[in-house]
């Protein structure tokens, strides 16, 4: 036991540290301020780097990096709980149960990376400034191939807090400017170890850093300057039903409550058409016709009235709805369903229905599922949702005549970076998503996955339209200029004139991607090159 409070006693510190990165981590990120974004990971990695010296073994570095990681997310994604309730129908026990076990493997790439550098700095006999830059390219690596439910970074904040350097994601996307920030933490750090030897190298390094990003402020400026020529416009009307998790839920199940929900929405258009303008296109978010309008149902009361509708507007409607296949059956018998998003004209559909592509994990579909169908017998509940084919273009005649190539998305397909892309090389002018976040309450998720939405329309410079049930509904154009937003959980519905330029140039992001990780790995090549080098003249 003595020397156990001996250990814990030596070590302590540590542990502080690592707690303290979690929070810096977490309570800079979005919603929260961006505080601490430039030096959130600095405890940690000093613990690291202190550890070392003192030879504390890889497996308690794994675990200091692993409680880091732990804390900020619980902070920064304590909406799972609330999910898991309001979603999956789970106790208040079992949904922050689900959350604890969420935050303890869900961003294990932390450790896994923290860990991973400190053995490549013994392998390769490391100086302590080159195991400082290797921990900050090593996480940025893995933090690009990890799989995760959605691809998130501390770049994000960028355009959270408008800073206008997250202009350069057209460039090198916001992973990009994810390794950027990683590898100015560790410039930071560095500076920090070199004030106790030479002040001015100390200093000399941090004014490097702090002209580095006015550098990239200034150009961000540039950027959005330049990206700011349109040629053309075209108005939106969204309307954000508010429609509650509960009503939802009945209306799908039981077709006695649809015509309430399609009520609503119809109700909401006719009252807002009779004081404003009419629009060339209106917008409703996913699920919103909680009905299939597949064209075989059109003739059904329902369908029919939403078509009339559509009609005496003399405009186009774009809705989020279910999709049912003629002939296809999933695991229970029953008629196979997609989630999709309609185009109705005045006379009927104009386009073929969009069908979703990146299905929600036991919502729409069960991992594993088709390999082993019996899963499906041990959880019944689970959707069989057919996935759609990918990323594809709508190209939609207005009244006006002018057509339009839009590019659809539903819900995170959003989150994918190289969705959208696809969506710009094939000619997209306008990206649209929509998006029903009521399961995620009203914290956190629906201002990040906000912001991460609207991340796709800076890396393309593309315009992309946001339609929610229940909010954040917004809208930013190529430029990075974000127009105005939607309350949250209230009914809502305002008409946006996007503009935009036809036959837009592709953003080197779009035409290359991530094409920066290789200057990631040629730099950790390097380092491992010199600190072997070293090694051998010793």
């Amino acid at each position: 036991m003595t020397n156990i409070l001996l250990q814990f006693k030596l070590k302590y510190h540590f542990y502080v540290l690592s707690i303290l990165s979690g929070i810096l981590v977490g309570t800079s990120y979005i919603p929260y301020p961006a505080w601490g974004i430039f030096f959130c990971y600095i405890p940690l990695w000093y613990a690291l780097i202190q550890s070392e010296k003192q030879k504390i073994s890889l497996k308690e570095q794994f675990f200091l990096a692993w409680i880091t990681q732990f804390i900020y997310t619980i902070i920064g994604f304590n909406w799972i709980a609330y999910t898991a309730m309001e979603f999956g129908h789970l106790s208040p026990l079992l949904s922050y149960s689900a959350l604890i076990l969420f935050a303890a493997f869900i961003h294990i790439h932390i450790p896994i990376s923290m860990t991973l550098a400190t053995w490549l700095k013994r392998r390769f006999s490391l100086s302590q400034t080159q195991h400082i830059f290797t921990i900050a390219i090593v996480m940025a690596l893995i933090e690009r191939v990890w799989p995760s439910i959605f691809e998130w970074n501390l770049a994000y904040v960028f355009l959270w807090m408008r800073w206008p350097l997250f202009q350069w994601a057209d460039t090198v996307g916001f992973l990009g400017l994810s390794a950027f920030l990683l590898v100015a933490q560790s410039v930071l750090l560095t500076a920090t170890y070199a004030f106790k030897t030479s002040k001015l190298k100390s200093l000399t390094l941090v004014l490097g850093l702090v002209t580095s990003i006015g550098l990239l402020n200034w150009t961000g400026l540039l950027k959005e300057k330049k990206w700011s020529q349109t040629d053309s416009s075209i108005r939106f009307s969204i309307t954000q039903g508010n429609v509650g998790n509960e009503e939802k839920l009945l209306s799908e199940l039981g077709a006695q409550f649809r015509p309430t929900i399609v009520g609503k929405y119809v109700d909401q258009v006719d009252e807002y058409l009779a004081e404003n303008q009419l629009p060339d296109i209106i917008l409703w978010p996913e699920t919103a016709m909680p009905l299939a309008l597949d064209d075989h149902l059109l003739t059904y009361p329902l369908q029919a009235r939403i078509l009339n509708k559509v009609k005496a507007w003399d405009t186009i409607l774009i809705t989020g709805a279910f999709s049912h296949d003629q002939i296809k059956k999933d695991h229970l018998g029953t008629t196979l369903t997609r989630n999709a998003i309609f185009f109705i004209g005045p006379y009927g559909p104009v386009q073929p229905a969009y069908h979703k592509s990146q299905l929600l994990a036991f919502g729409e579909y069960l991992p594993l599922g088709e390999t082993f169908p019996f899963l499906y017998k041990l959880l019944p509940f689970v959707g069989t949702f057919e996935k759609g084919p990918g990323p594809v273009i709508k190209t939609v005649q207005l009244k006006s005549g002018k057509k339009i190539n839009l590019g659809p998305q539903i819900c995170y397909e959003s989150l994918d970076p190289a969705f959208s892309r696809q969506l710009a090389k094939k000619g997209a002018e306008i990206i649209f998503n929509v998006t029903n976040d009521s399961w995620f309450g009203d914290w956190a998720e629906p201002y990040q996955h906000m912001v991460m939405t609207l991340a796709r329309g800076v890396e393309t410079r593309r315009p992309l339209v946001r339609s929610t049930n229940t909010g954040i509904t917004t809208v930013i154009l190529a430029n990075g200029s974000e127009l105005s937003r939607s309350p949250i959980n209230k009914r809502w519905m305002d008409s946006y004139d996007v503009k935009y330029l036809s036959q837009a140039p592709q953003s080197h992001y779009t035409t290359w991607g991530h094409f920066d990780w290789l200057i990631l790995v040629f730099s950790l090549v390097f380092i491992l090159w010199s600190g072997a080098n070293v090694r051998k003249i010793k």
